[in-house]
This record gives structure tokens, sequence and C-alpha cells, in this order.
């Protein structure tokens, strides 16, 4: 299931920001929310404080390393004098872990806690000490850098990663303060470039597979995948007996772990698809050739990931990688998984 942080058009962030931020909520009232291609723009207005304000940023997708610009508008509605304003974006990391403890009875109980940490931000100064005439409407353009190794947006349950861009303005007293989410993306250029430690065939288009007799490669296009585009790829036979099978299904699984001492773990199944159904898999079933007599078989697949932000990840708690699995489901039986590694990037713009 999508989180609301994903699509971040609409009026559910106002539910949203009000469980993360219950005081910034209350102190507002959302006017508009909209997005247009790459821009989205948010205006709400505050309950105290005195100022309208409008935060809009070229893109809500952000590429690492690059500056994003946006423009904040504020809007006095009497005359006032602000300390300064600055804009920032802040990464929130979110981990699980199980925490056990003992009695002094010498039971044990496991409970499972989650931390959260916000990620290293600068905030950028817009305004400094400036008067307001009532009614008086201020455009101010800025640029907003965007950390270079992120992490990426990553929306799983044991570890999950998000990015907002936080504006506030310092007047005496209760500060107007206007939140929007945003997504920082996984650049295939990073992937590509060796700054994570991905698994040795995880950059390959193809990698050799083999489990309870079956043998083969599995080929992908392209490599790294791209959350939200399509791919295509083939499974190839070398050798492995004819089966009765169930079904031969094809899965982009993601596997989350939360790096800290009782850290959770989870799988997340990003795509699945079949390849073949009931049947006899394998031998000369498999697709006309004759596995063991030196004809090679071969199945092809394609689909489009979901626009799940589940990139291939490293953050200071936790880690995602991907793998390929094709399962050949047989009955009464433990399923062979032919599986290969493969890096997921959220973008193919860099």
């Amino acid at each position: 299931a999508r989180s609301p942080r994903d699509d971040y058009v609409g009026q559910p962030w106002a539910d949203y920001m009000g469980r993360r931020w219950p005081k910034v909520a209350k102190a507002m009232v959302p006017r508009a929310i909209g997005h247009h291609g790459s821009t989205m723009t948010t205006s709400l207005t505050t309950l105290r404080g005195g100022f309208t304000l409008t935060l809009q940023l070229d893109r809500a997708d952000l590429l690492p390393d690059r500056l994003v610009g946006g423009i904040v508008r504020l809007v006095a509605s009497d005359a006032r004098e602000i300390r300064g304003a600055r804009v920032t974006l802040v990464g929130t990391e979110t981990w699980r872990y199980d925490q056990t403890t003992t009695d002094a009875k010498g039971h044990s109980h496991t409970q499972t806690r989650t931390a959260t940490e916000d990620l290293p931000h600068v905030p950028v100064a817009i305004l400094g000490p400036t008067p307001f005439a009532s009614g008086e409407v201020r455009d101010v353009p800025f640029q907003l850098p965007v950390p270079s190794l992120g992490p990426p947006t990553f929306d799983g349950t044991e570890v999950r990663v998000d990015w907002e861009v936080r504006l506030s303005v310092d007047i005496p007293g209760f500060d107007p303060a206007l939140t929007m989410p945003v997504r920082v993306l996984q650049p295939t250029a990073l992937l590509r470039a060796g700054v994570l430690d991905v698994a040795e065939f995880a950059l390959y288009p193809e990698a050799a597979v083999e489990a309870d007799g079956l043998r083969g490669t599995i080929a992908l296009d392209p490599v790294p995948m791209c959350v939200g585009a399509p791919f295509s790829g083939h499974l190839t036979l070398a050798a492995g007996e004819a089966r009765t099978v169930q079904e031969v299904r094809l899965e982009i699984r993601v596997e989350v772990e939360a790096t800290v001492s009782g850290g959770r773990s989870e799988t997340i199944t990003a795509w699945s698809g079949v390849l073949a159904g009931a049947g006899s898999f394998g031998g000369a079933a498999a697709g006309g050739g004759a596995v063991g007599d030196g004809a090679a078989v071969t199945i092809a697949f394609q689909g489009t990931l979901p626009d799940r932000p589940l990139p291939t990840i490293r953050t200071p708690h936790g880690r995602a990688d991907a793998k390929v699995h094709v399962v050949v489901a047989v009955a009464r039986v433990r399923d062979p998984h032919l599986a290969r590694d493969v890096a997921i990037c959220s973008t193919t713009e860099v």
C-alpha cells in the first residue's frame, strides 16, 4: 500500500502535518495546494502571526548535489516587523527496533520501538530584520542546496526517509511556518559511480542464477532499474529437469534492514508477474528447447515498477537492497528461488 507521504498533493497533508507538527498545523488553515508539472505551490494562512505565506518550488522531486529554486511570498495583514525568515530542507530518518527487558522475576518482554532522527541540514536565510506595511506583499526568490548523498526518500515500514522544505518567519511570539513535503531522488549516476556498496552483480545486465538443479541467467534492462519506469528482461535456463509446477513467477523484492541493535527487517515485493502457469517447467517443456541436450530455453518478461520510492539506499541507521526472484512454485515442497541482485534508482535524469 502506498503511503500518503508519496502523494503529497491535496488536503490529506493537513492531517499528516497535524500528526507530526500539531502546533504548526493548528496555527494554519490550508488555502490552496496544487501540483502543476514539476512545480508545486502550497499556500497556508496563519491564524497567528498576521502573515499569509506561500512557498513555491521549481520542482517537487529534488536531485542530490543540485540547487532547487523557489519563491517565498509574504503578505502582512497589518504593519509589523520580522526578525528574519529562513527556508530549510529537512530530512528525517525513521527506523524500528526490538528492545527486550527482563523484570525482577526473570521474565523477558520484547517491545517494538520507533526512533527518528533529523538528517544534517543547513537553514538558508532569505530575509533579515524587515519592516512590513499593512497589506504589503513581498516576493523573495531563493536557492536551496540538496545534499549530495541524500539519502533519498524511502517508503518502508522498518526504515523510511522523508524530506520536507520548511519556511519559518521569526517574529515576537508564535513564529508562522509552512511545511512542504518533497522527494529527494536516488540518481542512476550515483549508483553507477560506486558511492554505495551495492552487491557485486547488482549493476550487471546479466547474472548467473542457480537453485535446486535449475541453472541459468537472468538479464535485465535497464540496470539499475528505476521506480515508475518500464523494464524488460529474460530468464535463460541452461540446465534443469522438468517438474510439475503450480506457477512460475518473477518478483522484484526490496530487502530493508534497520542496522542497529535489535533492528527490524522487512521484505517489500515491489513488483510481481507470472512467467508460466500450472504445468511442466524445465526440460523440453520450458519453452521448446531440450535442457540437458545443450539447448538453452529463454523466457522473456517485461513490466513497470510502481512509482513508490523504494531505491537502493544506505542511511545512518538502515539500508535497502533489491533482488529479482524467479519463484518456481511446487506443491508440498519448498519453492526453488532463482535470484540475482539488482540496484534501483528513483530517477534517470542524471
